[in-house]
């Protein structure tokens, strides 16, 4: 079977997308089929095997790369599968490629499967007019989309509650989730460590960029949570200035605060792996969509994180983290349920690695994206009653 990926990132370009792309390119060839991979050419090198063809396409997403994306496609045979990696701002033209959704509706002979990363920047109350103009403007380009494909994905409720009201009750709607780029997720990992390390504190790890509206949502906590001296706090990734805020505002518990500092993706998960619970807090709550949520889900390390409009109800359902209120307070509470009760701690962390076997692997993204173009047989059923194809 013959797969052609486009996509805006790719390696040696790392990101959310990027990884991504590369994960489900990587386990299309494990199982035997042909990949080729769309993307813009890149003057790095890639330090990553590559087991995918790479053609590389003029910068810029202009009528270049368009041009030229569209003759080297015709070279290949018919029907083409076509996966095209969808988020709006990643195409540029100021985030409104319509002329690259004009050219998908023309792709309507092929088995041309999308999946939305993102799908449109959100309307708000009072917001700038240009805004209002963009949000429109990409639901109109999502609409072009979902009229003009086989199959379209995306990786959470929220979501997919967007386009079906967007869609086309002939173009079906998937949920499918993103896998952890991290390596090792896809292996059985021992949940939770025996001892707490070289010291007798119980490591409560960060995985995060450390944004400033990321920081403004952890300070508090982080700074309640250390009101118990038993623990302390790991920021894995680049945290160094956000220690040190942490440290001013909270001299008594400076020695327990940590930074990794930033990490490359192979040494993500040993770190994590070395904490006794991940807290995994986010502004509009837990989504599936979040990498580095998915990322604490598999690592055999049990997670605290809370609920938001952006939350799952796969999230919610799976209890596989814990959800404490989201006041300072009940956060801790939650930390210090898991460091007195090592049990629990386990099961948690061992269904969210269940939950990500499930769910989330790259095996299960393929299996699912497969099926799309040729029908269901054997392994994907169990998936398919759990997370059923959604239509308009």
């Amino acid at each position: 079977m013959e797969w052609h990926i486009i996509t805006g990132e790719y390696p040696p370009k790392w990101g959310g997308v990027s990884d991504y792309t590369y994960r489900v390119s990587q386990e299309f060839t494990r199982i035997g089929d042909q990949v080729h991979v769309w993307a813009p050419a890149s003057q790095e090198e890639t330090a990553q095997p590559e087991t995918a063809n790479v053609h590389a396409l003029p910068s810029g997403f202009g009528w270049r790369w368009l041009r030229a994306l569209d003759r080297q496609l015709r070279c290949f045979d018919k029907p083409r599968n076509i996966l095209i990696q969808y988020v709006p701002h990643m195409y540029g033209w100021k985030s409104m490629n319509l002329a690259f959704c004009f050219w998908i509706c023309l792709q309507r002979k092929h088995n041309v499967l999308v999946m939305f990363h993102e799908v449109a920047f959100p309307f708000r109350r009072g917001q700038r007019i240009r805004h209002a103009l963009l949000a429109s403007i990409h639901r109109f380009m999502a609409w072009t989309i979902l009229h003009s494909v086989k199959h379209s994905f995306t990786s959470t409720e929220p979501y997919i509650a967007l386009l079906q009201r967007l869609g086309n009750p002939r173009t079906p709607i998937s949920l499918l989730r993103i896998c952890s780029n991290l390596p090792g997720s896809d292996r059985e990992i021992p949940s939770v460590r025996d001892a707490h390390g070289s010291t007798d504190l119980f490591t409560v790890g960060i995985f995060s960029n450390f944004a400033a509206d990321l920081r403004s949502v952890l300070e508090p906590v982080i700074g309640c949570v250390l009101k118990n001296p038993k623990i302390e706090v790991l920021l894995l990734g680049p945290g160094e200035s956000f220690r040190q805020s942490l440290a001013g505002k909270y001299p008594n518990a400076a020695g327990r605060i940590r930074s990794t500092g930033r990490l490359r993706v192979d040494q993500i998960g040993e770190h994590m792996r070395r904490s006794d619970a991940l807290l995994q807090l986010y502004p509009d709550g837990a989504s599936a969509a979040r990498g580095t949520l998915v990322g604490a889900m598999a690592s055999g390390v049990p997670v605290v994180t809370t609920s938001g409009p952006a939350t799952d109800q796969l999230l919610l359902r799976s209890q596989a983290m814990l959800f404490p209120r989201q006041s300072p307070e009940s956060i801790r509470d939650a930390i210090e349920l898991l460091l007195e009760n090592p049990v629990l701690a386990r099961e948690i962390a061992g269904r969210a690695q269940q939950l990500y076997r499930e769910s989330f692997q790259p095996a299960v993204i393929v299996s699912r994206i497969r099926d799309a173009v040729y029908g269901s047989e054997g392994g994907s059923k169990e998936l398919a009653r759990e997370e059923p194809a959604l239509q308009d």
